[in-house]
């Protein structure tokens, strides 16, 4: 699985963008094509979409982006082309907030998104993505200054842990000091089980 492609922008058309890595030519379908430079070296955060009889890269500006698209990719119904239609709209922050609102009426906006889908999005992410904040995280956890914890805390929430347990970690983690990340994942983890 590729994480992302580091090359050069050599073509850009309505529907995908082609990355040049080393003389490789890389297809990559984005949401919009044109937000891409042509002929510059970029890093394009990529996805790798496999099925029966293709394979198919997805590629995103930011990580966050595919951090976004991967959550969209878990809704039931919801494809690699309707997650990518949904992200062609640059308000990531007004599709969070509808999500974690009930906005069945803003969801319906994107293309194909009926109002049993929106409410599919719905019941399937909401609380589970958030506002980027400083840390460039898509979770909505209040960063501390310890940067062991905050990574620690992110780990806990990729295990598959709601942010609501993780939460209520962060205090008694962070009385905690001189722990790296693994020391603080290893103490989180005994106090999820016990709770």
């Amino acid at each position: 699985m590729y994480e992302y492609l580091d090359g050069a922008v050599v073509n850009v058309n309505p529907a995908y963008i082609v990355v040049d890595v080393n003389g490789v030519g890389f297809l990559v379908n984005v949401a919009n094509p044109y937000s891409f430079e042509l002929d510059a070296k970029q890093k394009v955060f990529v996805h790798q979409a496999v099925s029966e009889n293709d394979q198919t890269l997805y590629g995103f500006k930011k990580a966050e982006d595919k951090e976004l698209f991967l959550n969209l990719l878990k809704v039931k119904g919801i494809g690699p082309k309707s997650a990518l239609a949904i992200l062609a709209n640059d308000d990531h922050t007004g599709l969070i907030n509808a999500i974690n609102n009930n906005d069945v009426s803003y969801l319906k906006k994107f293309p194909k998104i009926g109002p049993k889908a929106a409410q599919q999005i719905i019941l399937d992410l909401k609380g589970k993505v958030a506002v980027e904040n400083e840390v460039g995280t898509l979770f909505d956890l209040s960063t501390t200054s310890n940067q062991a914890l905050d990574e620690a805390l992110e780990a806990l929430i990729a295990l598959g842990y709601s942010e609501k347990e993780v939460k209520k970690l962060t205090k008694k983690l962070s009385e905690q000091t001189d722990r790296t990340t693994d020391q603080y994942i290893s103490s989180g983890l005994k106090l999820l089980m016990k709770g």
